[in-house]
């Protein structure tokens, strides 16, 4: 039988927000000095957890902080923020399930709504070679803050998997997703397996209806 596992990333894979984990590297780096780019992200995560974010808009303000920095310079930059502030945050229920796909031959993907500059670096270090994150536009090697292809959010990140495996032909018998968050109900449905992380409440409503496992990880052995 085919098997894909999906997984989503923040508060799945790791104890946290990529994305506001991202702003407070800046931050701390000076690289950022701007509260409002704080501030930002706190709306963000009030908006995301009722279901009313605008990504775009959101990711438009936020590359502002990256306007006069090279993708180069991103790059070496995310290369730090990886070892500081994600390495720290990974849950060691997250390496064991990934290493039994791994063991078991089972493809892996992680599919994420944070910037792919991030999600992909993230996913290269827990040894997954097939993520998307949101695409962004660069001209003249630096990022535009506008978005582009199919945007991994909500019911995006279905549109995004299935254009993936029509293109390379690939039709699982089974899809095993693993999340946190309601916002990813749509991929939840077009799965034939859930297994949700820390559920947030909506999703853990849904779990209990639809009979899926329920996982509750943490960063320390217990």
């Amino acid at each position: 039988m085919s098997v894909l596992a999906i997984f989503d990333l923040d508060h799945t894979l790791i104890a946290a927000d990529s994305s506001l984990l991202w702003t407070e590297y800046l931050w701390e780096k000076k690289i950022i000095t701007d509260p409002a780019y704080l501030d930002a992200d706190k709306q963000m995560m009030e908006d995301y957890s009722t279901g009313k974010l605008d990504m775009a808009a959101y990711m438009a303000f936020n590359l502002k902080s990256l306007e006069h920095a090279t993708v180069a310079q991103v790059d070496e930059w995310v290369a730090d923020f990886i070892e500081c502030k994600i390495r720290p945050v990974i849950y060691p229920d997250a390496v064991k399930t990934l290493a039994f796909y791994k063991e078991n031959g089972v493809p892996i993907v992680i599919i994420s709504a944070t910037s792919d500059f991030i999600v992909k670096p993230v996913a290269k270090m827990l040894g997954v070679n097939l993520a998307f994150g949101i695409e962004l536009e660069v001209k003249d090697e630096r990022y535009t803050g506008a978005l582009q292809g199919i945007t991994t959010f909500r019911e995006g990140k279905v549109e995004k998997l299935a254009n993936f495996l029509d293109i390379r032909q690939f039709l699982p018998e089974r899809t095993i997703f693993y999340t946190d968050s309601a916002n990813d109900l749509p991929l939840c449905h077009y799965a034939t397996d859930v297994l949700t992380v820390n559920a947030d409440p909506v999703l853990q409503t849904e779990a209990e209806k639809q009979g899926w496992t329920q996982l509750t990880w943490q960063l320390t052995a217990q």
